[in-house]
């Protein structure tokens, strides 16, 4: 994929038009010069750029645009994205990190605690398994204290 940089400008493309149609006419003259100096067929506009020419309403879109095309010539497409986000986008991936962050944090605290859990069980197996043993081994004592007895007296 190749990685350009470019300006359109978008009021040569909807000068004419009606002014309630003017941001429409702007975002399809985007896909029409993006088509033209990528020499492809199919573009994907991104949900910023879209909210940058809808954002003054449908009367008054911006002149012009800086974009940043992802180009790729073997599936004859291209991905239009804003050279800079804006404050707002920027604010939203922040938001998402720290959500991704904070699902980390709590599915390591989870399997930190799974983890205390299955050891304490394997502790209390081992516990019970040494109680046993001894009650076990004092049955045997207490069984051979009376054999033995029992031997003594004849």
């Amino acid at each position: 994929m190749a990685e350009q940089i470019i300006t359109l400008n978008l009021r040569r493309g909807f000068i004419k038009t009606p002014t309630w149609r003017k941001s429409k006419r702007a975002a399809n003259e985007v896909r029409d010069q993006v088509m033209h100096y990528a020499k492809v067929n199919e573009v994907t506009i991104s949900k910023w750029v879209n909210e940058l020419i809808w954002a003054h309403g449908a009367k008054n879109p911006p002149a012009k645009i800086k974009l940043r095309l992802d180009v790729d010539k073997e599936k004859k497409t291209a991905k239009a994205e804003l050279f800079e986000l804006p404050a707002k986008a920027k604010k939203e991936i922040a938001k998402l990190k720290s959500q991704e962050d904070k699902k980390k944090k709590t599915d390591a605290a989870k399997a930190a605690k799974e983890e205390k859990e299955v050891e304490f069980k394997k502790k209390k197996e081992e516990e019970q398994k040494k109680l046993e043993e001894a009650k076990q081994q004092k049955e045997k004592a207490v069984m051979t204290k009376e054999q033995e007895m029992a031997i003594n007296k004849k």
